[in-house]
């Protein structure tokens, strides 16, 4: 019998965002990805958005540049949010979001794919 091949879904991403300095959303044509397997949340104030700082200590496991931000971190919060979007950058570009993604959703390693159809040069906005 042969062994059948997991479907791999392609999604992509063209910006990332953030409402707050531990909470950050991958958008698509400036709209947040609902695609399976992201988990939409609500701030208090009705923003959605994908990464909150538990989802960041779950990440930071497998890369530890994606852990979230503390009061007493040498880095703003305007620092970090920069920092943490040029991160998850080229994570999607390397292609190693995808493993983290599989981790963090529990997913059957490399069933999803995030492809980076954004400018090249990217200059991120806080």
């Amino acid at each position: 019998m042969e062994r059948v091949n997991a479907v791999k879904k392609t999604i992509i991403v063209d910006d990332i965002s953030s409402i707050k300095h531990n909470h950050f959303t991958l958008l698509s044509n400036k709209r947040i990805i609902k695609d399976h397997p992201f988990i939409i949340k609500k701030a208090p104030d009705g923003s959605s958005y994908h990464f909150d700082k538990e989802d960041l200590e779950k990440m930071s496991k497998y890369e530890k540049d994606l852990a979230p931000h503390e009061e007493t971190d040498p880095l703003s919060k305007r620092e970090y949010i920069l920092k943490m979007k040029k991160e998850f950058y080229h994570l999607i570009r390397s292609g190693e979001m995808d493993t983290i993604l599989s981790r963090l959703y529990e997913l059957e390693d490399r069933t999803v794919q995030l492809k980076w159809a954004g400018p090249i040069e990217y200059k991120f906005k806080v």
